[in-house]
């Protein structure tokens, strides 16, 4: 039946079907294979995906963790069903329940990796948490593969630290920006830092001059947003003398990926005002989010503040505070319904609803700083590409050797492989809705 169909029709139907079903659907035939994996189809179904509701596929969030006891990162996807908030009587572990985890088929060489960022499914990895130079992984768990980066270009003689950024300009390409500052003395940091960015269409570093920064960005723990197609950091004015006090202040430092060219985005005074070491940046529903945390010497609260419309300083909403109490340490991330993640000091997860107050124990563990928590698309990025660089283990083979040949079993008729039966029934139920949608004719 889909031998007769038009290629347009056929795509139109097929860019509408989650991931985990197209992979399948590779092993129909020849062409099958052919279409899913081209650059234009894994395109067009990105597209749907960003403006369109696909069929079964809900709301995902990426949960990491690191494990002291068996020495392991663990990746799960989790359902972020809005039913499962505590207002609906979603508590009880329900929300752990509904997870699947992932193969992580990479080892970090001191504990776990730096997650750099999520964009568009790839996860960006870096193995630096204690300041050495290492490649970029930029990793797909919803097709397994995975592309890793050359090592960085900029390689200063000690000491310097270097901060990253990861996303994607309008045209879809993937990009690692790679800001390195020279230390002078222990403390204090030279101005202008070198750039540089790795993009994955090119395969190489290039370095960027004339680029004008002239704040800091928080060193080791510094944390990444992806928004409005620019990468964001906490930064700070340095101060240049002991009298200096005027100069200091924190604001975000951007990064855009069309034009790669930093602007500087100004912090309400209530953030402004605070060192850059006690704030976080987050994204919550598509905006820019910074966490306020309490100095050192205060016990408290920590507050989530918005930029409602990007870009727009008045805009700037501080949505509420959630008070530290029962050993809660740092915000991790947010659900679609508001709730919002909390690593606590037990080395817990916490489920914390900030409407009433209510907390729920999760049941899930791992070391405080090795939480991470973001929104998850699965998309066919990276599919057409051969892993470079890092293997996929050997649990993987048989499927390998299903696309050597092209996307099929040789050795079975498609008429006899059940993937085929479902690649039909999917296309039959393609067209219905088609026509049902007023976009096709009869």
């Amino acid at each position: 039946m889909s031998d007769n169909l038009p290629e347009e029709l056929l795509i139109e139907i097929l860019t509408r079907v989650p991931v985990k079903s197209l992979l399948c659907f590779t092993l129909v035939s020849k062409s099958w294979y052919g279409l899913i994996t081209s650059p234009n189809f894994i395109t067009t179904h990105l597209t749907k995906v960003h403006t369109e509701k696909i069929p079964n596929s809900p709301s995902l969030l990426l949960i990491r963790r690191y494990t002291k006891d068996d020495k392991k990162e663990h990746y799960t996807i989790n359902l972020d069903d809005e039913e499962d908030g505590h207002e609906n009587g979603g508590g009880n572990g329900q929300f752990a329940k509904k997870s699947v985890e992932l193969d992580f088929p990479f080892k970090s060489l001191i504990g776990y990796f730096r997650i750099v960022g999520t964009c568009n499914g790839l996860i960006c990895l870096s193995d630096d948490l204690f300041g050495t130079t290492k490649p970029i992984i930029l990793w797909n768990p919803s097709v397994r593969k995975s592309v890793t980066s050359p090592a960085p270009t900029i390689n200063p003689p000690l000491p310097y630290m270097f901060v990253l950024g990861f996303g994607a300009d309008s045209s879809q390409d993937y990009k690692v920006v790679r800001i390195v500052y020279h230390r002078d003395g222990q403390f204090d940091f030279l101005l202008p830092p070198e750039v540089e960015v790795y993009s994955l269409s090119m395969g190489f570093w290039r370095r960027l001059i004339n680029v004008g920064i002239k704040v800091c960005i928080a060193d080791f723990l510094w944390s990444q947003a992806f928004v409005n197609g620019s990468v964001h950091w906490i930064a700070y004015h340095p101060r240049r003398s002991d009298n200096d006090s005027g100069s200091f202040g924190s604001l975000i430092l951007g990064f855009d990926m069309d034009n790669e060219v930093f602007n500087e985005i100004m912090l309400p005074d209530d953030l402004a005002h605070e060192l850059a070491t006690n704030l976080f940046i987050s994204v919550y529903k598509g905006s820019l989010a910074v966490i306020k945390y309490p100095r050192w010497e205060d016990n408290g609260s920590c507050s989530v503040w918005v930029m409602e419309e990007y870009g727009v300083w008045e805009s700037w909403t501080q949505l509420y505070a959630i008070d530290l109490v029962q050993g809660m340490e740092k915000v991790v991330g947010f659900r679609k319904n508001g709730d919002v993640f909390v690593a606590k000091e037990s080395k817990g997860l916490v489920l914390y609803n900030p409407k009433t107050g209510f907390t729920e124990d999760l049941g899930i563990w791992g070391s405080t700083r090795s939480f991470y928590i973001y929104n998850f698309e699965e998309t066919l990025v990276l599919f057409e590409r051969q892993n470079a660089v890092v293997e996929e283990e050997e649990e993987f083979g048989d499927a390998r050797a299903f696309q050597e040949n092209g996307g099929i079993d040789l050795d079975e008729e498609p008429s006899r492989n059940e993937d085929y039966f479902d690649a039909q029934e999917t296309i039959t139920d393609g067209l219905a809705n088609f026509y049902v949608s007023g976009q096709g004719r009869y």
